[in-house]
Formats: C-alpha cells, structure tokens, sequence
C-alpha cells in the first residue's frame, strides 16, 4: 500500500462499508506503527477520538449534523479488538453552553447516543482545561508562540483520531477533518476569542501543529448540505466515507469530490503552511475514486461570495447574531436546553422576532439560495 492513501468507499450498508473503510485505508497498520514507536504496552497507549457532537442542539435532524456514533463506536470496538483499552471519546464546550442548560459534552453525547459500557471513556476537555504554548510560523515565516489553553485528554495522547462529520459550512465551503479539532479547544467562549480577536484557520493549524492528528475519518453517509449545513439539518443521502492518515490529504478528497477546490480552504492552506512547510501533500486514493456528491443527490455548495461577506460579517458580534438567527429561531431545542436566565430567554423571544423580520430580505434569499457543484468541478 502506497504510504499516503486516502481511502473512500460507497455502499449500501454503513458498518460494512466503514469495516471495508478500515482496511483499505490502512488504519491497522498506523495504529500498530504508532504503539511500536511509543515503546509503550497496549494497555497504556492512549488513543482519543474526537467526532464531531457540539453542534447537537435538537434531535431533529440531527445524524446528518454530527459524527455518527455508530461508526465511532465500531471504530473503537475494533480498536479494543485490536489489544488497545486505553480510549477516550473528547469533545469540548462552546458559546452555548454558557447560555443554554445541559449543553455539556456528557449530556450532548447521551442524546446523541453514545454508551460507554466501559469500553470507553467521555472527556468533557473543558473540565481540564490547561495553559499550553502554542509554537507557529507567522506570516513572514517567523517563529512565534500563541498562549492558549489545551485539554489534557487530547494533549497526551499518543494517538489521535479525527472523525468528522461531512457537512458545508459559510466560513470555508466545507468543515471537515481538520476544522473538526477546532473543536478540542477547551475555552467555552469560542466566538470571541478564536473568531473575533484572532482567525478560526489561525488557531486550528496552531493546534494540528502541536498535537498532530494520526489518522481521519470523515463521515459521509448522511452528509448535510447549504448555507450552515453544519448546525442546520439539511441530510443528503451520500452513502460515502472518507479515510487516511493524513488529514490534510483525507478533506482535500472530500473537498474535490464537493465540487469544491480544495486549494481555496483557508483551514487547508493554513494548515499545509503550519505542518508541511506550505507543500499540499500527494496521496493515491483506494477504493471508489470518482463519485462526486452531485452524482448521488442535488448536492448545494456555498458561493464564494457568500464565504467572503461571512468573514467579514463575523467580526462583529452583530453579524455573528445575524448569521445565527435561524438556528437560534426555528431549530434549537429549547426543551432540552433551556435558558438559563431572563436575559437568554429574552434573547430566545428576540431572536424570533428578528428571525421572521430577516427572512423578508434579501440577504436572507442570498444566504439560503443553493448553489451546486459546476459541471466539471475540481479533478480527483
């Protein structure tokens, strides 16, 4: 097997096309490479997995918004087949959880589905949270150090997983295997700190460098699609999931096969400055090599110009309220997450208020319109 393989399967039944996933991309191997190389015992070589589940805000809808918990607890049932015990499941709380109740990663995972049973464990990274020095190349190729926080969990592990959800997203056309590490920073106040006073892309590649990511699984089977398919159900029926040991090369598939240059990611371009020293990796793709999304279902990217107004538009908490207003309005479920105070119900009435008034604009219509993939698209 040639040594940068991403591999992508489409089937008809999911944990058997995941189980053909899992050999042709060659994760045995990489685990077992990465066990030698510690010195350690399979019972003390940490493996942590870190699936897409904070964008879980109702049970409508929600399979095509978050990691299948199947699949990760496949992954992890043939990992412990494997010798390997020592597994943790880590996700991290955000913005919502400061407003919301029961927004934490061990309700969300419950509600998701997930049960350990003892084969794994769930790590909130939030709950231990510690200072950490991040080393970057600045723009003009400088060494730099960014001083943020890290989740213990994630820090010490001497395998990771990312095991991300398919899915569009306005700040970058798609959010994939390497956006979904973002999520494993443990500070709650995500917008301001990692959106406003510095760039989501910025910080994720500072992460990826410092604590890189050994394999990546990019769920595919039901994918969602359109203006923020990543928190607002829109489920397409791909049928199709990604893997490999890069994640860099692993998105860049799932990118192409979007209709989406991959070289446009500015998560992607970072992310290649920070670890490959600017160069885009080469890799060989085993399995299906030509499906695109919109050969198997209407499939609706983000315009580029959508993805710029958001950039700007997100530096101001106005135009992050603006953006939200429809998820906060029509889908979030205010049962299982309630208000904490008068303040955040008032803000839930607001909300839909403005939401009825922004849905009568035009940039509403601009927002929400579907674009698909052009005809000739991106080449494998």
């Amino acid at each position: 097997m040639a040594e940068n393989v991403v591999g992508v399967v489409r089937g008809s039944e999911k944990l058997q096309s995941f189980s053909n996933l899992v050999g042709i991309s060659g994760f045995d191997e990489a685990l077992a490479a990465a066990h030698a190389a510690s010195g350690k015992t399979k019972e003390n070589f940490r493996v942590v997995v870190k699936p897409n589940m904070m964008v879980f805000v109702s049970r409508n809808g929600f399979e095509a918004t978050v990691t299948d918990w199947e699949l990760v607890e496949t992954l992890i049932d043939h990992i412990g087949s494997l010798g390997f015990t020592n597994v943790a499941i880590c996700e991290a709380q955000h913005d919502v959880g400061r407003m919301f109740k029961n927004h934490n990663v061990q309700f969300v995972a419950d509600q998701i589905g997930y049960r350990p049973n003892g084969r794994y464990r769930i790590v909130d990274l939030t709950l231990e949270s510690v200072p950490h020095a991040y080393p970057y190349i600045d723009s003009r190729g400088r060494p730099k150090v960014w001083k943020d926080v890290v989740g213990v969990t994630w820090r010490d592990a001497d395998f990771r997983i990312s095991f991300a959800k398919c899915k569009t997203h306005e700040h970058d056309w798609m959010t994939l295997a390497v956006k979904n590490i973002y999520g494993c920073f443990p500070a709650t106040n995500k917008v301001a700190r990692y959106h406003i006073r510095n760039e989501v892309f910025d910080v994720t590649a500072r992460s990826l460098r410092s604590f890189p990511v050994h394999f990546a699984f990019i769920d595919g089977w039901i994918g969602s699609d359109g203006f923020q398919g990543y928190k607002v159900p829109s489920p397409q029926p791909l049928r199709m999931l990604f893997g490999g040991r890069d994640v860099i090369a692993v998105d860049m598939e799932a990118f192409k096969r979007a209709g989406v240059d991959p070289l446009k990611s500015r998560t992607l371009r970072n992310a290649v400055e920070q670890v490959n020293g600017g160069a885009y990796p080469a890799y060989a793709v085993q399995g299906d090599a030509t499906t695109r999304f919109a050969d198997v279902c209407p499939w609706g990217n983000i315009a580029d110009d959508i993805v710029q107004a958001i950039d700007h538009l997100e530096e101001v908490y106005v135009g992050w309220a603006l953006i939200n207003l429809k998820p906060s309005a029509e889908y979030m479920d205010y049962t299982l997450f309630p208000p904490k105070n008068f303040l955040y119900r008032l803000v839930v009435w607001l909300s839909k208020k403005l939401n009825a008034v922004f849905k009568l604009t035009w940039l509403y219509r601009k927002f929400y319109r579907r674009r698909r993939p052009s005809a000739a698209g991106p080449q494998p």
